[in-house]
Parts: C-alpha cells; structure tokens; sequence
C-alpha cells in the first residue's frame, strides 16, 4: 500500500459525550420530539461545536455497561477543531460533547486494490419513489416494503426476506462507491422514527423509515473511490446518524 500523496486527509474523531446534559440541550433547542431519534439534535450539537468543521457522517455507540461514545469523520485534524470550539462553541456545547474527551487519528490516504476489509454500518435502506407518476414529486421508501409491492401475492410464496434485501441495497450501495460485497450479516433490524426541520426552521414530521445495522467484509476495488465512501457515508441521512463505515480486520479466507 503506498500513500497518496495528492489525497486529502481524512481524520476519525471520538467523543464520550455526557448523555444527560446532551438530552438537556437538544430538548432546550426545540430539537426533540418524543418517540423520535436524536440523530438531528446530535448533529445540531456537533454543528454548535465544530460549524462547517462537523464530522458528518457520525455514530453514536451505546455500550451497556460503559458510558456511550460519537465517533465521525471529517476533513479536519484535532488542532483546528479544537481551536475552532474553543473559540466559538458555548460552555453548555462543550459540556455535552464532552470536548475535553475529543481524541481524532489521521485514516489511510491508501487502500490497496483488492484488499478485504471488516466493517460495521448503520443504514437507513430506504429508495426515493415518485408520487402517483408525478416526477415533481417524491417520497422516500423502506427497500423492503417497496420490493414486497412490486413481487405482489409472490413476496409471500417467494420468502421475500428483510435483511437480504437490505443487504442487496448495502450492497448496490458500496458497489457504487468503490467496494464489492462479500457478506452482511445483520446485527439489528428496526423501524424508527425521525425528525428534520422544514424550510422555516421548525422541526416537523415523524417520518418512520428502516433502521438497519450491518457487520461483514467487502473488498475494495476502486482505492480512489471507497476512500471518499468513507467521507461521504452510505445510504440517506448521513448528517444524522447514519452511513458511517466503521472499519477492522477481515478474517483470513
């Protein structure tokens, strides 16, 4: 693997956010709705603190016996982040990320061609569909419910099955962006609700969509390309939660 040196880098950040004082700020924002996830009052909080220089996408990693932990990706490195939320993020921001915590690596400029690699993923399987065949207007789908539409009385007899159609999208997802494939198992499988604001800035809508958490191996196979999957997430909703490729070590073949 050699580097590359025209690529721009690319850092992994961590943060043991306090979850109390977090709750406490998003519901002070107006930015909670009960029943709903808090991917968008997690990205408002991460905005406060970083502004442009955000991670997007992120994950929040609940352990059940350890406090939970953000990890994300951005283009910057930890100096320039924590010079800019020293700067500009209020003493209530800082708390409830836990800044003092913030912790970042530089990640590869190079992944070889070929090279297997482990990873986990929470995705949102979800396609845009037009309404009533009006291409001004669209909605968003859960994959599986709109393949049991089109297979008809033979989603039944054909043993259509959730978690490989979603992984068939993860996997037409990756193919697109410089990976291939090799397995998925699911780890969970849930519907959730989610919240955004409008153009007015309100937040509205509940909309309930997949909510999906894949581990397995890929293999990369466009360097160029999977390094930039890796900035940009899989799937929808990758400022809120979503898409993010944590990455480990393939087993042998």
């Amino acid at each position: 693997m050699t580097e590359n040196a025209t690529a721009e880098p690319l850092f992994m950040i961590q943060l043991q956010p306090d979850p109390v004082r977090a709750g406490l700020w998003i519901a002070g924002e107006g930015l909670s709705k009960r029943g709903a996830d808090d991917g968008y009052g997690w990205h408002a909080l991460l905005k406060a603190a970083f502004g442009e220089l955000a991670p997007q996408p992120f994950r929040i990693i609940d352990h059940p016996r350890k406090p939970p932990q953000l990890l994300g990706y951005t283009r910057a490195n930890l100096s320039t982040l924590r010079d800019h939320a020293e700067t500009f993020a209020e003493p209530a921001v800082a708390a409830a990320l836990g800044l003092d915590s913030l912790a970042a690596k530089r990640m590869p400029d190079c992944f070889a061609t070929d090279q297997r690699l482990g990873f986990e993923v929470r995705v949102r399987p979800t396609i845009r569909q037009h309404l009533a065949d009006d291409r001004t207007r669209n909605r968003e789908r859960d994959v599986f419910l709109a393949a049991a539409e089109k297979a008809g009385p033979r989603a039944t007899r054909t043993g259509l099955d959730r978690a490989t159609v979603y992984a068939e999208w993860l996997g037409g997802r990756l193919g697109a962006y410089g990976a291939r494939l090799i397995e998925a198992r699911p780890l969970a499988l849930r519907r959730t609700r989610v919240s955004r604001r409008n153009g007015k800035r309100e937040l509205v809508g509940d909309i309930e969509g997949p909510d999906a958490v894949f581990e397995g191996i890929l293999k990369v196979t466009c360097p160029d390309a999977f390094r930039r999957l890796l900035g940009r997430g899989v799937g929808r909703h990758r400022a809120f939660g979503f898409g993010m490729l944590l990455l480990r070590p393939a087993p042998s073949e």
